[in-house]
Order: C-alpha cells, then sequence, then structure tokens
C-alpha cells in the first residue's frame, strides 16, 4: 500500500475516521486541526496515494518536560526539567488495523523525534499507553518503563540513542 504522512490540514477528511476507541476518534474530529494551527501539538496523518484526503492512521507529537528522571542513570545526574518529545496519541482507522500502519507512524514519530533532538535537544521520545494491552507495542521497539518502580502508570520511554538507532535506517 502507498501512502503518505504528512501534517493535518483542512482537506482532510476527519469525521469518516474510527479506530474503535472514542477519544482517540473525538480528538482527531474535533481537536487535531486546532492544536496543530495553533502550535500547540502537532498531529501527523497517513493517507494512502490514491485517497489523499482519507484519514487511516494519525499520531500526535508534543513538548515534553521530564520532571522526575527516567530509570537511566546518565539522566539522574542533571538538573530537571529535562526536555523530550511525547507521543500524544497514535491511532489507526479499524478497516487498516493489522497492515502495520501503526509501526510506519511510529518510526515516523521516531524520526522526528531525532529531528528535534538534532535541533533543540530532546532525551527521547515518551507515551502514554492508554491500556496494559498496548505496552507490548512499545517495548518491541525498545521502549522502556520510565519510572520502573511505580507498577500503577503506564508511562514508557524510548532513549534518545535508541531512536537515533531507529532513525538510521530510514534516513
Amino acid at each position: 500500500m502507498s501512502v503518505i504522512i504528512e501534517e493535518i490540514a483542512r482537506r482532510h477528511d476527519r469525521k469518516s475516521f474510527d479506530c474503535g476507541i472514542r477519544e482517540l476518534n473525538q480528538f482527531l474530529q474535533q481537536q487535531a486541526r486546532q492544536k496543530t494551527a495553533k502550535h500547540i501539538a502537532k498531529t501527523y496523518v497517513v493517507c494512502q496515494h490514491s485517497a489523499p484526503a482519507t484519514i487511516i492512521g494519525y499520531y500526535t507529537l508534543t513538548g515534553y518536560s521530564v520532571t522526575i528522571p527516567p530509570a537511566h542513570r546518565e539522566y539522574q545526574k542533571y538538573p530537571h526539567p529535562l526536555s523530550a518529545v511525547k507521543l500524544a496519541r497514535l491511532a489507526v482507522d479499524g478497516s487498516h488495523q493489522g497492515q502495520k500502519l501503526g509501526e510506519r507512524l511510529l518510526v515516523d514519530a521516531v524520526y522526528r523525534t531525532v529531528v528535534v533532538a538534532q535541533q533543540i535537544s530532546a532525551i527521547g521520545l515518551f507515551v502514554d499507553p492508554m491500556m496494559p494491552e498496548v505496552v507490548p507495542f512499545y517495548q518491541q521497539y525498545g521502549f522502556l518503563p520510565a519510572d520502573p518502580d511505580n507498577h500503577s502508570r503506564l508511562e514508557m520511554w524510548l532513549p534518545i540513542e535508541t531512536c537515533i538507532e531507529i532513525a538510521s535506517h530510514i534516513m
């Protein structure tokens, strides 16, 4: 399947998107474009070349300040907060799930994290999985628990070194 990943714009049909999770659908339909236009958060959509206005997946990135250092010794000695990138949302339309689009979106987000880190610095990419069932998806790419001692929190992070390694395969 030939696809393009680009910043959300007016021409994209947000209303027909349905990933099966109400909160993710509502964000895309009601807030994503406005937050992108105001530089609050950037949403990137994936569309097929044959249907460039139909969103089949998306993710949202935002800046993030890490106030509790990740369980990584090299960062524990620095003053807070530390700069990072947050993967705030990632979703694939139900009609396209199981086709590795989530992986393509995640790799694109990792690549953009590396670009940010080259310009202003970032210690990595953070994510808060909505459900525990999603954790293995992130673990397979090297995401680690942000606070391994706090089992009630699902926050994970991908150190910038790992981001660079992943991005080097697509650059």
